[in-house]
């Protein structure tokens, strides 16, 4: 499966976009091939990637290929994808043919390479996964991808090309290079060294080795190949600039750099969902074109739809002024020089929850922490407890490894942070928060232990497990209830209860009041008054 990432980052040509069709249960993408390009592709095969993974369809009139789901909402942020792979894969075949130097090949097979290392860094898997890729690149190398075929230069080729051909011809639409057939066998061959190294890297993270991947330096960059498609943001004309381009921009800005603090994939999803939705709406991905009255409209289109709660309006119509904002500094200052577009826009209000609704209450946290005690998966098991007695967030404590526990004298810690490619909400979110004594007894440290290091201890979808099974198992149905924050509330309340000073409440939930002197908990001496303040933290009683 290709990551996502390589179809996303695309430029939409300028062209208004049409928007997915309903055949029978699910959604599909239907888009007429342009009248330039009808006679020569027809009857061409080409991959097109749908939810990440490559799907071969033939040309006609027309391309046509399900979306696989019968979601709305999904099956816009899907047709973005693929509709942006085939304005790439239209503009590739509209270049003429091209011969590349030796270096230039491996250039592409070396950015081939280093795209699958920082796919699957944070979460290799297992080791035995990619012994299994080595041996089926091992297989195709030698023209033995079916176990009982016999090896030869054709079978070679044909093996070579089923296994890479299709992540191989996606690149290259990406790169918006055709190459000549000869130059695509030769560039296969060497994407079978340069994926080899990939997997080689992998293996070594999924068996725990994290040492810096050096293999990198001997690919020569990619630049060469296309120099002219690599000028800077400030050198860009802004005419044709889309939404999906400057989100991929900003989620590349913010991953730059060694102690880099990248967006999460939830909030890359959010501002993606976003996007398609008003690029269906107003019929265009051109950000360069947005207008007040056209983000107004579709304010009001979706308050007077009424499917979405007004705070939902609200925060997309606050996402879609972040992405006009983020292409006005990309550009440094070339598109909107003068006035954000959208500051008039009003968001609509909305009736507050009031806090105490938003909270755990002491019936449910016990029934919550009840039945967690009977859970086998670490995620049920543990992450409750934790933000029970922590007030953290669930997907902070979800990211925790074993290597983020430490001891200082007889107390124990577990470390917020952003190294290691983790995500937190804010800079703020950054902390050493002590392990509650209830915690302790419970046997978090002994299940700490327990864990491989360097490895994450819970699955990435913890946030949506815990939930689906607090509404489901646990059968917490009251809707004011807020499964994630609920716990930060009813922590912050029982600080209070127990005495605890309001610096230690606020470091230890990550909140901050903007004054210079919030250096609580960073060295030793401090973590230690900062276990003694947690040990206040009055126990939620079980008995009751």
């Amino acid at each position: 499966m290709l990551p996502l990432s390589w179809y996303t980052r695309v430029v939409h040509m300028g062209l208004s976009m049409p928007t997915p069709i309903r055949i029978g249960p699910n959604y599909y993408l239907r888009v007429r091939v342009p009248s330039d390009l009808k006679d020569r592709l027809k009857g061409v095969t080409v991959t097109v990637p749908v939810d990440g993974r490559p799907r071969e369809v033939r040309i006609g009139e027309f391309v046509k290929v399900s979306l696989e789901t019968a979601k709305a909402a999904t099956a816009k942020v899907r047709f973005s994808e693929t509709y942006d792979f085939l304005q790439r894969y239209w503009a590739m075949q509209r270049k003429p043919v091209e011969r590349l130097t030796h270096k230039q090949l491996v250039a592409l097979a070396g950015a081939l390479r280093n795209v699958f290392v920082a796919a699957f860094e944070d979460e290799p898997g297992s080791p035995a996964k990619w012994m299994s890729v080595l041996d089926m690149n091992a297989a195709a190398r030698v023209g033995k991808v079916n176990p009982l075929a016999i090896g030869g230069e054709s079978r070679k080729a044909a093996g070579l090309t089923k296994r890479f051909g299709p992540m191989v011809d996606a690149f290259l639409a990406h790169q918006c290079v055709q190459l000549y057939p000869e130059q695509r066998s030769r560039l296969l061959e060497l994407v079978v060294d340069s994926l080899d190294d990939a997997a080689m890297v992998t293996l070594r993270r999924a068996e725990g080795d994290y040492s810096p991947d050096t293999g990198a330096a001997k690919y020569p960059p990619l630049d060469i190949v296309n120099p002219k498609t690599s000028s800077a943001a400030s050198e860009r004309s802004t005419d044709g600039l889309t939404f999906e381009s400057v989100i991929n921009t900003q989620v590349s800005n913010k991953a730059a750099g060694k102690d880099a603090a990248p967006l999460r994939e939830a909030t890359v999803r959010k501002f993606r969902l976003t996007a398609a939705e008003f690029v269906a709406f107003r019929g265009s991905d051109l950000i360069s074109t947005v207008t007040a009255q056209e983000a107004d409209r579709w304010k009001r289109a979706m308050l007077a739809d009424g499917k979405l709660s007004n705070n939902t309006v609200k925060q997309r119509i606050q996402n879609l002024k972040t992405m006009v904002e983020w292409v006005r500094k990309q550009t440094l200052g070339g598109l909107f020089p003068d006035f954000h577009p959208l500051q008039h826009v009003q968001a609509p209000e909305a009736a507050p929850v009031a806090s105490e609704d938003r909270t755990f209450t002491l019936d449910e946290a016990r029934a919550t922490l009840l039945a967690a005690r009977k859970e086998n998966k670490p995620e049920l098991r543990w992450l409750p407890w934790m933000c029970a007695y922590s007030g953290a967030r669930i997907n902070e404590v979800a990211q925790l490894r074993r290597d983020d526990f430490f001891q200082v004298g007889d107390d124990w810690f577990f470390q917020l942070t952003t190294k290691g490619g983790k995500s937190l909400k804010n800079r703020n979110s950054i902390r050493k928060v002590p392990v509650h004594p209830a915690l302790i007894d419970e046997g978090l440290i002994d299940f700490v232990k327990s864990c491989p290091a360097g490895k994450r201890m819970f699955p990435p979808r913890s946030q949506p497990n815990i939930s689906e099974w607090l509404r489901g198992e646990v059968g917490i149905k009251r809707a004011e209830l807020a499964p994630n924050h609920g716990w930060r509330h009813l922590f912050e309340d029982l600080c209070v209860a127990g005495g605890v000073i309001d610096k230690a409440r606020l470091y230890m939930t990550g909140r901050t009041t903007g004054a210079s002197d919030e250096g609580y908990g960073r060295s030793q001496v401090l973590l230690q008054g900062l276990a003694k303040e947690m040990a206040k933290v009055p126990r939620i009683d079980l008995e009751a």
